[in-house]
């Protein structure tokens, strides 16, 4: 079993990556409630981030 940063860095992107989609399938939606609109939206903008911080460890 791989323990590298690198490995661990990949996992974190698979899933954050999968967040993000679900995230933006949510926004696509537009009988949302605005209050939850601006939640995912705050949410896929975090992840984001997240995937721009784990890029460095591959």
């Amino acid at each position: 079993m791989d323990k590298s940063n690198s490995k661990i860095a990949e996992l974190l992107l698979h899933g954050t990556n999968m967040g993000i989609i679900e995230g933006r399938k949510l926004l696509n939606h537009k009988d949302t409630d605005k209050k939850v609109n601006d939640l995912v939206q705050k949410y896929v903008d975090m992840q984001e981030k997240t995937v721009e911080e784990l890029k460095k460890f591959l």
